[in-house]
């Protein structure tokens, strides 16, 4: 396997030498950043305002622009080219801003230039792999640099090196390419490989050969960076077939035999951790322990082989995945009676488990376990007891978590190292989904007293989250100040927060503003920031507004999507222009706006039109959505249409449609029975009444709106209403009981 060293000294052949990033800075106090960053920008605003005769006079001296501000000057000059010419930039000016970005220590804008090359169709270069790897490792962020390095620049590097080579490749080269291609998850590219080897050089595969077969077909479960790429670049389909396969592992075990060669314990550890995972590309599946536990056993049963402590790591975490925490501390105890020492993963693995359960105690335990064996926890099982217990909403639980990782410390074996952002991130994440905001606030406080510096993820959160519909925008523009003090840039996906606290404020004025803002400082306003403005305008009825800004966005280049054309017609239905509304959908079919309507849209025009009593145009759009374009209503759809036709006491029409929809397997709800029983009430049919109301009571779940119990209350009375529900068995209900005992139009409530 090719080290991180040997990558850059390949690149440096053939690309600029790739210049190192200094290391990060430790965080400075909150004040500190301040005064610094105000600092800075006052000298360079006194620099450029100053002529070069008065600079030379004052004593000024010439400020050349920071990394940030020239990497910003390349991404404008990007967004420039894109937006004059409506075309991808060259591979170049992608890559001279990649570089700017990674210079100024900015990876998170190195990441998103970089998927931004690869959905324009453009081909990163290894040099600009190789400056994503080295920002990342500058930031702080090892783990993420390692994975980027082993599963895109190595694999590429090993072929080009099998490439250049003068002399025929030998096989050790031949198998240093083949474990690039395994560690990254690329069976079809170690196949190739070992193709080549066999049919071009000449060379038998040895037990390294299929060991990095076994490997590719184990770790194929799991979507790297260089299989999204493949992927992206609509790669061969083979990969879709080898992906989550870890049995092809297993058989090439057996099938290495037929060569002469026999596995060892490399081999069946790597089907064993395959078949731990058992993941799929696009979706993480549960496990399979026991053909993972068969593997185990025939790699007792082998000659000369012992299962070291990592074959049985990889079997407890066959188990804990797939739920089974019980047979995972099992496989645990195995490996201690088998004379070996349990490593963190072991354990950490048996932890998760218990976590995924809900089990918090018995996770602790484990923990505690851990410890007095003398194996101290390490940044990653926190995070991944962390991860468990914020997507459960477990606060307390997480917070108890993080305290225990700060008294870690720097304990030894890779252990806690204190609070990491991550694990910051995720206890602050869900203390905000729980509505604990003061908690959180002092969390970030601790944060950083603790010197753990926040990013753009931690204030996004909070930002986000305000609590407060009325002061929450006020909040957020605090959150995006204190961002900027301690120096972070703030991203799209923060300004985005912030216009996002504005429309759920109604506030569609200020939201229209922040993109101002967002757009003088250098953050281009994409498809989302647009939409939630116009989601904005759309909740207060402002469709002039809303057209505005769509009209803003369309003149940047950005084409609308089918959610923001919804919400322009959403804005003039709640303006009482649904004719307006109509001309527009019309426009919308004939892809004068561009993408097509979708159910939302008609559902949206057709109960407009059939509120306003304009039922027979609301029937012509709804047979032109599912004549013309073929496009099938839902729920929504049929109700706006059925309460058309019940308030204009047109009640056989609305019944067909009643019957159309539970043909189609849709289930009625409250908004479908609701104006039915008040139809039928309106036209004296206390028969279809009492049908109905058998339909709504005796469905599993039963519908209890008190406004359709009032309305049947009012068709069948009380007497006929009781004798329902009890043919139904909910005359014990509450909203039964609410209904029969107190005046007719107490409780009710209109849709």
């Amino acid at each position: 396997m090719l080290r991180p060293a040997c990558a850059f000294a390949l690149l440096a052949g053939s690309v600029e030498p790739l210049q190192l990033l200094p290391p990060r800075q430790p965080p400075r106090t909150c004040r500190a950043a301040v005064s610094s960053v105000v600092c800075t920008a006052a000298e360079r605003s006194l620099a450029r305002d100053l002529s070069e005769e008065q600079r030379a006079a004052a004593g000024v001296p010439k400020v050349a622009p920071s990394a940030a501000e020239h990497a910003q000057v390349l991404l404008a000059d990007l967004i420039a080219v894109e937006e004059l010419s409506g075309a991808a930039p060259d591979t170049e000016l992608f890559e001279r801003a990649i570089r700017a970005h990674a210079e100024a220590g900015l990876v998170e804008e190195c990441l998103s230039l970089l998927r931004r090359m690869r959905r324009a169709r453009k081909t990163p270069s290894l040099e600009s792999y190789a400056l994503v790897v080295s920002a990342l490792s500058a930031a702080g962020r090892p783990r993420e640099a390692a994975r980027w390095l082993r599963r895109v620049v190595e694999p590429s590097v090993s072929q080009l090196l099998l490439r250049r080579s003068k002399a025929p490749p030998r096989r050790s080269e031949y198998n240093r390419a083949m474990a690039a291609y395994g560690a990254a998850g690329l069976p079809h590219e170690v196949m190739e490989t070992l193709r080549t080897m066999v049919g071009e050089g000449e060379h038998r595969p040895d037990l390294r050969s299929f060991n990095a077969l076994i490997a590719a077909h184990a770790n194929a479960g799991e979507l790297g960076p260089r299989r999204r790429l493949l992927q992206d670049q609509t790669s061969r389909s083979l990969l879709g077939r080898s992906v989550g396969q870890p049995d092809r592992a297993a058989a090439w075990i057996h099938r290495m035999r037929g060569w002469g060669i026999e596995p060892d314990a490399c081999s069946y550890t790597s089907a064993i951790a395959g078949f731990a995972r058992a993941g799929a590309a696009a979706q993480r599946v549960r496990g399979e322990p026991e053909r993972a536990a068969a593997v185990m056993a025939e790699m007792r049963l082998a000659p000369n082989i012992t299962a070291d402590i990592r074959a049985h790591s990889a079997l407890v975490e066959a188990f804990a995945v797939a739920g089974r925490v019980a047979e995972a501390a099992g496989a645990l105890q195995a490996a201690r009676d088998a004379g070996l020492a349990p490593t963190v993963v072991t354990y950490a693995s048996v932890a998760k488990g218990h976590a995924m359960r809900g089990e918090y105690e018995a996770a602790s335990g484990v923990l505690d376990q851990m410890e007095a064996d003398g194996v101290a926890p390490n940044v990653p099982t926190f995070h991944a007891l962390l991860s468990v217990c914020a997507r459960a909403g477990e606060a307390d639980e997480a917070l108890a978590l993080l305290r225990r990782m700060e008294a870690a410390g720097g304990g030894g074996g890779g252990g806690g190292g204190g609070g990491s952002t991550l694990a910051y991130n995720l206890v602050i994440g869900c203390l905000l989904r729980r509505d604990r905001a003061a908690e959180a606030e002092a969390l970030l406080h601790s944060m950083h007293a603790a010197g753990v510096a926040p990013d753009t993820v931690t204030f996004s959160s909070m930002i986000s989250l305000s609590p407060g519909a009325s002061t929450a925008p006020a909040r957020a523009a605090e959150w995006l100040g204190a961002m900027k003090q301690l120096g972070l840039q703030p991203d799209a996906q923060c300004f985005n927060k912030v216009l996002a606290c504005c429309a759920r404020a109604r506030l569609p004025e200020l939201a229209d503003e922040w993109l101002d803002k967002m757009e003088a400082a250098g953050v281009p306003p994409n498809l989302v920031s647009y939409s939630t403005t116009i989601a904005a305008y759309a909740k207060t009825a402002q469709p002039d507004e809303a057209a505005a800004v769509l009209r803003r966005m369309t003149a940047r280049g950005i084409a609308p999507d089918t959610i923001l054309l919804n919400q322009l017609l959403e804005s003039l239905v709640r303006a009482s222009r649904p004719a307006q509304a109509a001309a527009l959908l019309s426009r919308f079919r004939r892809g004068e706006l561009g993408p097509p309507p979708d159910c939302c849209s008609y559902t949206i025009v057709l109960s407009a039109l059939a509120r306003e009593g304009d039922v027979a145009r609301a029937a012509s759009w709804f047979r032109t959505m599912t004549a013309e374009d073929g496009i099938a209503p839902d729920l929504m759809c049929y109700n706006g249409l059925i309460r058309g036709f019940a308030g204009q006491g047109e009640l056989d029409e609305a019944m067909r449609l009643y019957d159309r929809l539970r043909r189609e397997g849709l289930s009625p709800d409250e908004w479908t029975y609701g104006p039915l029983l008040d139809g039928a009430r309106a036209a004296r049919a206390s028969r279809l009444a009492r049908s109905l109301g058998a339909q709504m009571l005796g469905r599993s779940p039963p519908v209890l709106s008190s406004f359709c119990l009032v309305a049947l209350r009012r068709s069948i009375g009380a007497s006929g209403l009781r004798a329902v529900c009890r043919e139904c068995g909910v005359l014990d209900q509450p909203a039964v009981r609410q209904a029969l005992g107190k005046a007719p139009l107490q409780g009710a409530r209109r849709g």
